[in-house]
């Protein structure tokens, strides 16, 4: 169950979730996130979470550049290619530009637009509600985007999908990023789904070249925090006696919920129950405090401990409530497989 903690006037406690997996209050919204989650990792690395250049005011003029690395060759106009051989099995990102969209809508629309227009239209099986997710590039500016894995008509491995679009004053510049794994030996499927970790570092490098309009805005606004928020998960497994047929099971499941008041109070709650072998027992902790932002980052002061998340995703989610995609401080990686796991997605309450 739930340790309690302790306060610490020097130390942060960390809160490690399950992110992924999660089964209850978020389920609607993590069918669509899947591991494209770990596309958000913060700014690169001139710009790190929480930190802003000091060159860099908000709501400072701009606009787009693109300079591409020279490790990503050019296949055709408006499209890059990055390649990286391991063995028998070859890693590929490829970035492909599209022309730019007016910002009128908004860019959380204006993402799902466009999913739906570049995406939807060649890919079999992708959803079409996207979950709005955000980072900075390499300048400080905001990118909106989403992501998923999928599988093209004609490729028996998946794909890493992903659509970004890019602050540009009065526009929104959008790429589509490909990350694949092609490789022939037995179970070559399998490992593609694990697989885009190692092509990362590449569109992290692809990112550096990217500029965008206005710098200096934080990644989420304040009024997009308050309200109060839920994230669930659970597991169980049933065990079965092989020579009396009796069964017995195991089960874990919590819920945490957050309260963000407009005065900058916040209310936490912890409820979970722990099942071995048929037999329940319950726990639950509670905190209050104040909670600011700091750039990207979500920072919460509370009575018996302290906390920090870097906020990667929100808007509104693919059910049709508002989203807080929130990375605890420890984990916060570029890796596809390290957000998935870390990652807790919480949903605005009913």
């Amino acid at each position: 169950m739930q340790p309690t903690p302790a306060r610490r006037s020097n130390q942060t406690w960390l809160w490690v979730l399950l992110g992924a997996g999660g089964l209850c209050a978020v389920c609607g919204a993590a069918a669509v996130a899947l591991a494209g989650l770990g596309l958000v990792a913060g700014a690169s690395d001139s710009t790190g979470p929480g930190e802003v250049s000091a060159a860099e005011q908000p709501g400072a003029a701009g606009g787009f550049a693109l300079q591409v690395p020279a490790s990503f060759a050019l296949v055709a106009e408006g499209r890059w290619r990055f390649e990286k051989a391991e063995g028998s099995a070859r890693h590929t990102v490829d970035v492909i530009k599209l022309p730019s969209v007016s910002a009128e809508a908004g860019p959380v629309a204006a993402l799902t637009q466009q999913w739906n227009a570049a995406i939807v239209r060649d890919w079999p099986g992708a959803p079409t509600q996207v979950l709005p997710l955000r980072r900075f590039v390499n300048n400080g500016a905001r990118a909106y985007f989403t992501s998923a894995q999928l599988t093209a008509a004609q490729n028996d491995h998946p794909s890493l999908v992903s659509l970004y679009l890019v602050e540009a004053d009065e526009r929104l510049e959008p790429f589509v990023v490909l990350q694949e794994f092609f490789d022939k030996s037995v179970g070559a499927a399998i490992v593609a789904q694990y697989s885009f970790d190692q092509s990362q570092p590449a569109v992290e490098e692809f990112i550096k070249g990217v500029e965008g309009s206005p710098v200096g805005r934080r990644l989420v606004d304040e009024a997009e925090v308050v309200g109060a928020w839920r994230h669930g998960s659970g597991a169980s497994m049933q065990y079965v006696h092989v020579l009396t047929g009796s069964t017995t099971f195991s089960a874990v499941s919590y819920t945490i919920g957050y309260t963000f008041g407009a005065d900058h109070s916040f209310r936490y709650e912890y409820s979970g129950a722990n099942t071995q072998l048929g037999s329940t027992t319950f726990g639950g902790d509670r905190d209050t405090g104040t909670w600011k932002l700091e750039h990207d980052l979500l920072v919460l002061d509370g009575e018996r401990f302290d906390r920090k998340f870097f906020i990667v995703g929100a808007g509104p989610g693919p059910a049709g409530r508002r989203v807080l995609y929130l990375v605890p401080e420890g984990h916060w990686s570029l890796s596809p497989g390290a957000i998935a796991q870390h990652g807790q997605l919480y949903e605005e309450a009913e």
